[in-house]
């Protein structure tokens, strides 16, 4: 994660109960990815509506028997922010290389030709300071990372692995951390081949401090991987929309286990948003978006369920009333803006039958 930054995120208090338990106990940290490539870069994490949620942790004394290389997929993939059977369609690698105390084995990969999804088990020999939250053993499920790179052989450009920072996962022990990153290669702007080589070269791994009072635990080194992968098309289904509203353009979508790729445009450069429906009128949570090319935007949503027979996406604005306007010190002015509706500028019902 090349002069990546990790940012504090404010995050809503009026979330349901669960929301709000893991809310309360938030590491509240981002990537942000910078590129030259793009003209404005509007990123809608996940992690800006729930950076954490509990995770159901796992009894230490049981975890130290299940085998974990070859199946990190196996065994969290139906407690992360966006689940799916992950481990149904991955090749395990199980590559290890170790380094000041520290051995990274990447364990299994999967690409379905929109993202790439890579997991890892991270063993230390001393222990992970931080790995609760202090109400029970092992509760938390983040390892932070930093990487000096993070490509593909088919593209020059660095890959954007925005959202949840470092690794979602969940410690099975007090030295041992199973964990997933996830990378869009829709942001490349390229064809995808049906081979090609993922390159990684991580630099740190750090447990994340309680209290902004201690330090955050850090282990530095080099963990260096370059593996070979293959492409399952197959799982990707791929939709032509073309349908345009008000100025605004619906182009295309894909849809995989584990995620849905919305593809739209604006008429210049309006702020705009981006929402999904099942056909039971529940809200599909959002992974990301991001705007390129000026007008051009991708949004990333979580997979609906496989019975789902059409999908509703709407664009939409906020309605803003203006309000105070503030004179700073040095002359300038900055004014505040109250949300007070939303407008919704396309709306368009995708049979998926």
């Amino acid at each position: 994660m090349s002069n990546k930054q990790f940012s504090d995120i404010e995050i809503p208090e009026n979330i349901d109960l669960i929301i709000n338990n893991g809310i309360e106990r938030a590491d509240k940290e981002i990537k942000l990815k910078k590129s030259n490539k793009r003209k404005f870069n509007i990123t809608i994490t996940a992690a800006s509506i729930l950076f954490f949620f509990i995770l159901g942790f796992a009894n230490p004394a049981l975890a130290a028997k299940i085998p974990i290389v070859g199946s990190v997929f196996d065994n969290i993939e139906k407690n992360i922010y966006f689940p799916g059977n992950y481990s149904e369609y991955a090749t395990a690698v199980n590559e290890t290389v170790s380094n000041n105390g520290i051995s990274i084995t990447l364990s299994d990969i999967l690409c379905d030709g929109e993202g790439l999804y890579v997991t890892y088990v991270v063993e230390s020999e001393e222990p992970f300071k931080y790995t609760s939250w202090g109400d029970g053993p092992l509760t938390r499920n983040q390892l932070l990372t930093r990487e000096a790179y993070n490509n593909v052989s088919f593209s020059k450009d660095e890959l954007d692995n925005s959202g949840i920072a470092g690794l979602e996962g969940k410690f099975i022990d007090d030295n041992t951390f199973i964990g997933m990153e996830r990378y869009y290669l829709k942001s490349l702007n390229t064809e995808v081949p049906d081979n090609f080589d993922f390159q990684t070269k991580l630099t740190s791994v750090r447990t994340k401090a309680l209290d902004d009072s201690e330090k955050n635990q850090t282990f530095n080194g080099t963990w260096a991987f370059k593996v070979p992968v293959k492409v399952d098309k197959a799982i990707s289904k791929n939709i032509d929309i073309d349908y345009t509203q008000a100025g605004f353009y619906l182009d295309s979508m894909s849809i995989t286990p584990f995620r849905i790729t919305i593809n739209s445009r604006n008429p210049g450069t309006t702020l705009y948003f981006v929402r999904v429906f099942d056909d039971k009128n529940n809200q599909l949570k959002i992974e990301s978006s991001s705007g390129f090319d000026e007008n051009k935007q991708i949004s990333y949503f979580e997979s609906m369920d496989k019975d789902s027979k059409s999908l509703r996406i709407e664009i939409y604005h906020d309605i803003l009333e203006k309000g105070k306007i503030n004179y700073n010190e040095d002359g300038s002015t900055n004014t505040d803006y109250k949300k007070v509706g939303q407008e919704i500028l396309l709306e368009k019902t995708i049979n998926l039958e």
